[in-house]
């Protein structure tokens, strides 16, 4: 199974950190994360989310978001192997 941003921004809206708030920012917001044609940049098209509905505060905070998802998605990945 291959872990996806968006899946992980949802058990993050607990935190009482700012990324907390930032899962909770896109999530009020009702962030639709659509995918272009092609083989999809997750990265690309969750940076253009947040730059279009969050402060420009928030991109710090999506950038270590990020990298725990990162991090994330590769423990997933070698519990499965």
């Amino acid at each position: 199974m291959f872990l996806k941003f968006e899946e992980w921004l949802i058990f993050q809206q607990t935190r009482e950190d700012l990324i907390g708030d930032l899962a909770r920012v896109l999530r009020k917001q009702h962030a639709d994360h659509k995918s272009s044609r092609g083989k999809p940049d997750e990265h690309k098209s969750w940076v253009d989310v947040v730059i279009g509905i969050a402060e420009s505060g928030y991109i710090p905070v999506f950038n270590d978001a990020w990298q725990e998802f990162v991090l994330a998605r590769q423990e997933a990945k070698d519990s499965l192997d």
